[in-house]
């Protein structure tokens, strides 16, 4: 690729045939001459090594011309050793293999600096805070220590079948939340509610918000002061719930004083009836 420069105004780049001097280039030169030295280093500590690995194996060729004197070659034979056992070469595997190493860059091929530690870190027993323990966990679990944490774990979700759905901690807020919902039949009148054949309140369930559709208009939607934290706050400001749930109350309460006045009555004339009968019975016994 050719360049194009522009030389008015500077005589000096006219005569040069490099744009940087001697000087100005000496950080380039000292990186060339770092990498050259440390390719050089290596290529001599591989033919030291190379020697040594020549040394060792015309050291192993002469052992095994050597005969071992007669009087061992008996003893091993009684014993039942052969020459193997005695003459047995030690194969260390090199620390360094120099197909690793890149020549151009200077730098190892191996994948040594690419690992996620992050990823390891999470499979490691030693976690953040560890100092701060008083005591350690134990390195061996029994099985039925183990059969135990695995059901405690299981507990917590109700299944892969059924989404993993977890079992939240149910506070007051949440309970009171959940008892409405059971008894939502009584809610609406005018609205059927298939019967909830659950005498407790579930363990699995998960709390949802309802969002606000992005085709409504701004006057449809509820404002700050009007949204409230849980569904019984929000039955407590509903002014028709109100208006409802006062009626059925004050019908709830004329029927038990209906009830409670005809069994008022009730007692009344079983009362009078008994003392009826007890006259008419001294009446008798005074005339005998």
């Amino acid at each position: 690729m050719d360049f194009i420069i522009d030389t008015v105004g500077d005589e000096d780049l006219q005569v040069k045939s490099e744009l940087l001097s001697e000087a100005e280039k000496s950080y380039f030169v000292d990186a060339e001459d770092r990498n050259r030295a440390i390719l050089d280093l290596f290529d001599k500590k591989k033919q030291e090594l190379d020697q040594k690995v020549e040394e060792e194996e015309e050291i192993q060729k002469k052992l095994k011309n050597i005969k071992i004197d007669s009087m061992f070659d008996d003893f091993f034979e009684e014993i039942g050793w052969t020459r193997s056992h005695v003459m047995k070469k030690i194969s260390k595997p090199p620390l360094f293999h120099f197909e690793q190493l890149d020549i151009e860059s200077g730098k190892l091929k191996s994948k040594l600096g690419t690992v996620d530690v992050e990823k390891e870190m999470k499979k490691s027993v030693l976690k953040p805070g560890l100092e701060k323990e008083h005591s350690l966990p134990a390195y061996y679990v029994s099985q039925k220590k183990l059969k135990a944490i695995r059901r405690r774990e299981r507990e917590k979700t109700k299944g892969p079948k059924w989404f993993n759905l977890p079992a939240p901690e149910v506070t007051e807020e949440l309970k009171n939340d959940l008892q409405v919902l059971k008894m939502r039949s009584a809610l609406d009148p005018k609205h059927f509610y298939k019967k909830n054949d659950m005498e407790v309140l579930p363990k699995y369930f998960q709390v949802g918000r309802i969002m606000d559709s992005a085709l409504d208009h701004v006057n449809e939607r509820l404002t700050k002061k009007q949204r409230k934290r849980t569904m019984v706050d929000e039955l407590l400001a509903d002014a028709e719930f109100q208006k409802y749930n006062k009626k059925k109350y004050k019908e709830i309460i004329d029927d038990k004083r209906k009830s409670e006045y005809r069994t008022f009555m009730r007692d009344k004339r079983q009362k009078n009836k008994a003392a009826l009968k007890n006259n008419k019975l001294k009446a008798k016994k005074s005339k005998n």
